[in-house]
């Protein structure tokens, strides 16, 4: 499972709650599991929202993807790459794996066998926005950083 699903994850499932406060959120993580410092669990909640795993609902943070397919492991600690801006297509992979419940080696092979489909003629985030938008998860949030990232000469 993606590390960073399980650290989004792990504030819910301490508290037993699909929904849950920004601050018990960015609590958990810092205070509660002590993974992280708080400035650290911001971060983590800013991106989880940017990737759209999490929702704003009032002021309560709601997971977008089924945390009781999330399964942390016994022992489990974040390593520090999860603070550090991931390659474009881990996030997209990120919000596939969310979005359907799938592992990242099974959403790698969706668009890798996306990508041969379509005769290599696309990069592999393209195919991957491709499998994203057949199993039907909405990641327009991602766009701009997409079209950033593919023409970045162009404002």
């Amino acid at each position: 499972m993606d590390e960073f699903l399980c650290v989004v994850s792990a504030p819910f499932k301490q508290h037993a709650t699909d929904r849950i406060s920004i601050r018990d959120f960015e609590f958990a993580l810092s205070f509660g599991l002590k993974w992280m410092s708080p400035e650290n669990a911001s971060k983590v909640r800013d991106t989880a929202l940017a990737l759209r795993l999490l929702e704003a609902d009032e002021n309560k943070l709601v997971p977008t993807f089924d945390i009781g397919k999330v399964e942390i492991p016994r022992g489990f600690r974040p390593s520090e790459k999860i603070f550090h801006e991931r390659p474009l297509i881990e996030q997209i992979m990120a919000m596939i794996a969310a979005c359907s419940g799938m592992d990242n080696r099974n959403v790698a092979a969706l668009i890798s066998r996306k990508q041969e489909t379509l005769g290599d003629m696309v990069d592999i985030e393209i195919a991957a926005l491709v499998v994203a938008r057949e199993i039907g998860c909405d990641i327009s949030r991602i766009y701009p950083k997409v079209l950033a990232d593919m023409f970045p000469n162009m404002e």
